[in-house]
């Protein structure tokens, strides 16, 4: 028998959570699942803690291989923030963010093309030794996202007058990576932008998946992150909510439950939702299989978010 734990929300409520029950994972059955899901487009975004773990990214790079042998279109955006901040801090420079953005200068941009470049090219590497066909869009003359300077929101305005070299994406030239991909190719996008001068600009990554994924018109969304999902207690995994909808996410919002890190990242999966984006789920990537798992059930391993008219 499974005990409850009861825990405190923040109006000081009780609520009963119990521990999910943790049951033999069965690929083979999975793999076969997903041939259901032939031809469909999914955009899968990396996070960069995961990036950072080769055991993790193994795992990540297996899902999406296998998804793909199944029929399904796969594209990768990464992300790398974490590397970043481990570059700058090798040469003594501090990392300042402003709204969940990085603020960048001339230097700062330099390191996040640099890193951002050697994500790409080794993500590629290392799909291309387990047999995937892959590209990687990086360079000036791949990226498909067009960018304009990026204004500091209202909100933010007393602590910082300029971020500097962060983009705003404001058109997505996807023909490319749509020919690719329909070629079998995976297509790994960095998350950098380019101005109509052709300089770079750095970009908020979920923000590039989501740009990318609503240009498709993509059918699923998956964030591959280092939590289980939304919680009602970040302090307590097991209080992950299993589904939200544009309606439910503002009430979360607005009641507190939705803080820190996760408010901008729910805030972009609503308008995602809201620009025609069928389902989009944030799971955990360091459960193994966590990819094959969230794609064929995303509400019993994290966070589904759907319309508010979805129906399971």
């Amino acid at each position: 028998m499974v005990a409850s734990i009861a825990l405190k929300s923040k109006s000081n409520s009780t609520l009963c959570v119990t521990p999910p029950v943790v049951l033999p994972f069965d690929l083979a059955g999975t793999k076969n699942k997903l041939k259901l899901s032939a031809y469909q487009v999914v955009v899968v975004k990396f996070g960069g803690n995961a990036i950072g773990n080769e055991h993790v990214i193994d795992s990540l790079i297996d899902d999406t291989i296998a998804m793909v042998k199944a029929g399904i279109h796969v594209i990768v955006v990464h992300g790398g923030g974490t590397a970043v901040n481990d570059a700058l801090a090798a040469i003594g420079k501090e990392t300042k963010k402003v709204g969940g953005l990085r603020v960048t200068d001339d230097e700062t941009l330099d390191i996040a093309v640099k890193v951002f470049s050697d994500i790409n090219e080794k993500l590629c590497a290392r799909f291309r030794q387990k047999g995937a066909s892959v590209l990687g869009f990086c360079s000036k003359t791949s990226i498909p996202f067009q960018t304009e300077k990026m204004s500091v929101p209202e909100n933010c305005k007393d602590s910082c007058e300029d971020l500097g070299w962060v983009g705003e994406i404001v058109d997505v030239k996807g023909g490319s990576i749509e020919r690719w991909m329909s070629a079998g190719f995976i297509p790994v996008v960095s998350p950098l932008g380019l101005d109509a001068n052709g300089h770079y600009y750095n970009i908020n990554a979920d923000h590039a998946a989501l740009a990318l994924a609503t240009s498709l018109d993509a059918d699923e969304l998956i964030f591959m992150t280092d939590v289980p999902g939304l919680l009602k207690d970040f302090t307590v995994p097991h209080s992950r909510i299993s589904h939200v909808t544009p309606r439910s996410a503002q009430k979360l919002i607005d009641q507190g439950t939705v803080t820190g890190g996760m408010l901008p990242k729910i805030k972009s999966c609503v308008k995602g939702i809201n620009s025609g984006i069928s389902r989009i789920a944030i799971l955990n990537s360091f459960e193994q299989n966590a990819l094959l798992k969230g794609f064929v059930a995303p509400e019993k391993i994290g966070t589904l978010i759907t319309g508010d008219k979805y129906e399971h």
